[in-house]
């Protein structure tokens, strides 16, 4: 993908966009709003040097060219669609192709017996339908090139990173000599470890309470769970006892009363 591919791409989107906007210039044919997006050839791995610095600056310069462009066209776009209520407050769901289609031909119908519903204006029904039909336009405009800028932007970022790739490999040959050089690389490889990189005491402190917060709460309902055990032991061996002293031949009624093992006898 040339840098003048990517410039002509990005001049071109611009103005069809701002024509959408103003309701001006809209075609029947989405795909005719814009420039066909270019094929990414892609960068091979290991392979430095694909696209040089003035191309990428260039590109750059395009890019930045294209958003301040962008943005006077999108507050433009904003200001137009300022007499709807917006995406915080609107709440209608979606309308079918069939059901715009036969507004359409009502409209017709109320023009040609206007006393079926004198408190609708046919026009509107048909104003409305040309602002679905030129947003619908934009809509395309801002979906097909976000494949061409996702791919371009992965590109760009393989390349640096891959570059920057073979200069930590070279420096680190060369550090085995230079203990300076060494300190250098060590100081930027921290960025690569995974995971926080810094660790204050305050976090400690914070994370020290919160373990400590958690061990007390297991703690607790460990006792908790004896205590209600120990309860229930002694429930149970008060009612056995019980039950033994009402069968005994001297204290109780004499009638033989046999605790099924396992189970707890009622008192």
């Amino acid at each position: 993908m040339s840098t003048k591919t990517n410039n002509k791409g990005a001049s071109n989107i611009h103005p069809n966009m701002a024509a959408a906007a103003a309701g001006s210039g809209v075609t029947d044919n989405p795909s005719a709003a814009l420039p066909t997006p270019p094929t990414s050839r892609g960068i091979a791995p290991g392979i430095t040097m694909v696209l040089a610095a003035s191309q990428l600056l260039e590109t750059e310069a395009a890019v930045k060219t294209f958003r301040e462009s962008l943005n006077t066209a999108l507050a433009e776009l904003y200001t137009a669609l300022g007499i709807f209520s917006g995406p915080d407050r609107a709440r209608m769901g979606s309308t079918s192709a069939q059901r715009k289609q036969s507004a359409g031909l009502y409209a017709g119908l109320l023009r040609q017996h206007p006393d079926i519903a004198t408190t609708v204006d046919p026009d509107a029904i048909d104003a409305g339908l040309a602002v679905d039909a030129a947003l619908a336009l934009v809509k395309g405009d801002f979906r097909q090139p976000l494949p061409v800028v996702e791919s371009s932007r992965r590109e760009a970022v393989y390349g640096a990173c891959a570059d920057a790739a073979v200069v930590r490999s070279a420096a680190r040959t060369l550090a085995r000599r230079d203990t300076v050089l060494a300190a250098k690389i060590a100081a930027i490889d921290v960025i690569l470890r995974r995971g926080k990189q810094v660790s204050t005491t305050a976090d400690n402190v914070a994370k020290a309470q919160a373990k400590a917060t958690k061990t007390q709460q297991r703690a607790a309902k460990v006792v908790a769970k004896a205590e209600a055990k120990a309860a229930k032991a002694a429930r149970v061996a008060t009612r056995t006892a019980q039950a033994h002293a009402d069968n005994h031949p001297l204290t109780g009624t004499g009638d033989v009363v046999i605790v099924p093992a396992g189970t707890t006898p009622k008192g």
